[in-house]
């Protein structure tokens, strides 16, 4: 038996080609789920900051509730002393008006919030206000018949912020006293 020689055949390079092609598939594919990967990073640390700003503005509500109360005597509700209010006349409501960022225009939240290995988690703590609304007369709830009760009613609005200045809560509540 004798093996004839065949001449080599000629070679196109489709397997180069068809290669290339797969590996920028790829990698467009490989960039995408990258970008998809750190979109839903940056939501879940949204999420986060929002959720620690959000607790932080309850903590603000409950000292503000606390204040209430505990103090057996309330002072004026007139702005002088700080977070005290009356509410706004017209315009924009009191808790648009107010600079959350002076000390003296509101209350303080005196307290700890959690911290991770002694490192504040939150930016800064919740800032609240107390506004004294209106007295509301209410049948009922007095011992002598068609006597009115005078009840006062007392709105509390507590701002916070998460882990960056960026993720702000407010939240309200009304306290009957």
């Amino acid at each position: 038996m004798m093996i004839k020689n065949q001449p080599p055949s000629k070679q196109k390079g489709l397997a180069l080609v068809v290669s290339l092609i797969m590996l920028l598939i790829m990698t467009l594919l490989a960039v995408n789920s990258m970008q998809t990967t750190v979109l839903e990073e940056k939501m879940a640390g949204n999420y986060k900051n929002r959720n620690m700003a959000f607790q932080s503005a309850e903590a603000g509500l409950r000292a503000g509730e606390s204040y209430l109360r505990d103090t057996a005597a309330l002072p004026l509700f007139d702005g002088s002393t700080a977070g005290l209010w009356q509410p706004s006349s017209g315009g924009k409501s009191r808790w648009n008006k107010v600079n959350w960022n002076n000390a003296n225009r509101v209350r303080a939240y005196i307290g700890t919030l959690d911290t991770l290995g002694g490192k504040q988690l939150l930016a800064d703590l919740p800032n609240y206000i107390i506004e004294e609304m209106q007295p509301v007369l209410s049948e009922g709830g007095s011992l002598e018949i068609g006597t009115a009760i005078e009840n006062t009613y007392y709105r509390i609005t507590s701002q916070a912020v998460g882990g960056t200045a960026n993720s702000v809560v407010m939240l309200q509540t009304t306290y009957k006293r």
